[in-house]
């Protein structure tokens, strides 16, 4: 995909070119994003340094992280307040670092309560700052529109529409694809059966996976939940179950929840693409895994509790029908939702039961996926983003 041309906004003047950048990713997800964009700005700037906030991902990249996302996690309004302290020391650390001159850009990826709070002391300290992988604001808290107008310089879009919707409102945004393709070009070609057959499932035998998320606090709340809906759907079909375990996740968590439940399992750890391809179906908890779940063609329901306050506070401020990614591409659903209160289990084994029943039923969603994986571009995101950050720059000083 070629990078397209600028488009005609004013862009802010006298920006210094970044030798030493601050760059904030707040989540697991973020943190696989950090990475990417850092190995390739490190490798196209000689003397180029960054640090900020991240993951194992972004240190192996060669970033320096002073706060692990392990650290920055929080789910929900209550669970925030609960640790607010932190986090506003955290928030006053870094902006002392901006106003001391520590820096020379800034890149923010997604965790956008707290970096829009850094997006906004970047501008002040006359910083570029660049938004890759932004939050949805298309969907949600609409009216954060004017501070991302005024606060970011560049924005860094995954989605094709996303491009359209933010310069219709005068804001710099670019679509450069989505950099899980990025992931899944580099996942090695385990067959399906393959890995099947490494967890100990029969040929012909229904594999069935939960993605519980990536906080302890989603885990606690969503898992107790799946495991009881697979207890019901197990009444009627036989089934294997798998679990995504992410890196954020101790597998010991997963481990106590399952022998609560009386339930057997298997636990799988950094293979949640390969885990997906294999599946027959997945109960997956809203986010970017269901955009994972998407691009391995594997039927699913999407499903997401939170506590009352929080679902309540967002869903007053939610210009979208639904939450799942593979929905909102589609601008309809094809896939199906249980959020919040219908989040049961009765719910869930009914949704997974209507598919496993259905032949038909499954390949019309697969057919659905397919049509919108192919809408999302082609691999390469991450260099894409990288080089759209390096031009940026090269308006104001020459490398």
């Amino acid at each position: 995909m070629a990078d397209k041309a600028d488009i005609a906004l004013e862009l802010k003047p006298g920006k210094p070119l970044a030798r030493k950048i601050l760059l904030v990713a707040g989540e697991e997800s973020g943190d696989i994003y950090a990475g990417r964009i850092c190995a390739h700005l490190l490798r196209m700037v000689g003397g180029l340094k960054i640090e900020g906030i991240g993951g194992p991902r972004m240190r192996a990249a060669g970033a320096h992280t002073f706060y692990d996302i392990s650290q920055m996690s929080s789910v929900g309004v209550a669970s925030m307040l609960g640790r607010l302290r932190f986090f506003l020391g955290v928030l006053n650390e870094l902006k002392a670092k901006i106003a001391e001159g520590e820096y020379d850009a800034v890149i923010l990826i997604d965790y956008p309560d707290f970096n829009m709070r850094i997006a906004k002391a970047a501008d002040r300290g006359g910083l570029p700052v660049f938004y890759y992988v932004c939050p949805q604001f298309w969907a949600w808290r609409r009216y954060r529109l004017q501070a991302v107008k005024k606060y970011v310089d560049l924005m860094l879009v995954v989605f094709p529409f996303e491009e359209e919707f933010y310069t219709k409102r005068r804001i710099n945004a670019r679509f450069i694809g989505h950099p899980i393709l990025d992931e899944l070009a580099l996942k090695p070609a385990q067959g399906r059966e393959n890995f099947r057959e490494n967890l100990g499932v029969d040929k012909g035998r229904i594999l069935l996976g939960l993605l519980p998320g990536s906080r302890v606090g989603e885990v606690s709340r969503m898992l107790p939940l799946m495991l009881s809906a697979v207890k019901i759907i197990r009444a009627h079909k036989a089934v294997n179950l798998v679990i995504a375990c992410a890196d954020s996740i101790d597998p010991d968590i997963l481990a106590r929840h399952i022998e609560e439940s009386g339930e057997e399992a298997v636990i799988v750890e950094n293979s949640s693409w390969e885990m997906m391809n294999a599946c027959d179906y997945l109960i997956c908890k809203s986010g970017t895994s269901t955009l994972q779940a998407l691009l391995a063609n594997t039927p699913m329901q999407i499903v997401y509790r939170s506590d009352n306050f929080s679902y309540l506070l967002a869903r007053s401020l939610t210009h979208v029908k639904w939450a799942g990614l593979p929905n909102l591409l589609a601008k309809r659903e094809i896939v199906p939702e249980l959020i919040q209160w219908s989040m049961t289990p009765q719910n869930m084994a009914s949704a997974a039961l209507r598919y496993l029943n259905s032949p038909e039923t499954g390949e019309k969603m697969r057919s659905e996926l397919a049509r919108l994986a192919a809408s999302l571009g082609e691999s390469g995101a991450s260099a894409r983003a990288a080089q759209s950050i390096i031009n940026y720059l090269k308006k104001f000083q020459g490398l």
